[in-house]
């Protein structure tokens, strides 16, 4: 029973890595219906349980979508940036908590990638670019917030700040980046870091995006980092 088990996750598992190769090649186009299940069962020569298998994994990952009625099915559909970014959050997280990733190394990724948005960014912020940021920043002075929230403000500021760019392919790689590493490093430094020095730190931010001035942003950012790094050997001190 075990071996038959096996072998129908295999056989789910090659036709969804089948259809993600045929969407990723363009093969089926974005919101474009799938084959139903009967003709992918009898393209692949397998049985329907099989092919519905392969869709749960294709919708698991964001690249398939069921709908229902007459004209339903399931259709290809583009992940956002958010939904690619998670899967990489948890992997990082991961390699975080296995120690094949070093908070240093966190943060001189984010100093390097981050900071090279900046100068695009005050190129083309306009004023819904900086009305997004002042509403991450304006989460993130509410005291009631949990950690949790407070994080989850701080990627949005970051992400509000790299959507200044107006640059599609800077703001699909630096949502990945902001996704994966600012909850990791905000991880680890929760238990010493003061919300007020960040939100300080992001208020001063904000304001030289207004005026446009690229050198003190970067200087601010460099602030930030170094602060969070400081903080870390604080909390590793303590634990030590």
């Amino acid at each position: 029973m075990q071996e038959n088990v096996i072998i129908k996750a295999s056989i789910s598992k090659q036709i969804a890595e089948q259809l993600r190769n045929a969407i990723v090649n363009g093969q089926f186009k974005i919101g474009e219906r799938l084959p139903t299940e009967d003709e992918l069962a009898q393209r692949y020569g397998v049985s329907r349980p099989s092919v519905r298998e392969a869709l749960k994994r294709l919708a698991a990952q964001n690249l398939v979508r069921a709908r229902r009625g007459p004209t339903g099915g399931n259709f290809v559909v583009q992940p956002s940036f958010e939904e690619l970014a998670e899967s990489l959050s948890g992997a990082a997280t991961l390699l975080v908590g296995m120690g094949a990733l070093g908070i240093e190394e966190i943060i001189e990724a984010r100093r390097i990638l981050q900071g090279s948005c900046l100068q695009q960014a005050v190129i083309n912020a306009n004023d819904e670019h900086l009305q997004n940021i002042e509403q991450a920043l304006e989460r993130q002075q509410n005291p009631d917030i949990s950690d949790e929230e407070f994080c989850q403000a701080d990627v949005a500021f970051h992400r509000a700040l790299v959507d200044a760019t107006d640059n599609g392919m800077l703001r699909f790689v630096m949502y990945t980046v902001i996704e994966a590493l600012i909850p990791v490093t905000n991880m680890v430094v929760t238990v010493v870091r003061e919300r007020s020095d960040i939100i300080a730190l992001h208020r001063k931010m904000l304001d030289q995006l207004g005026r446009s001035d690229t050198g003190a942003l970067k200087a601010s950012m460099d602030e930030l980092l170094d602060y969070l790094l400081a903080k870390f050997e604080q909390a590793s001190a303590k634990r030590g």
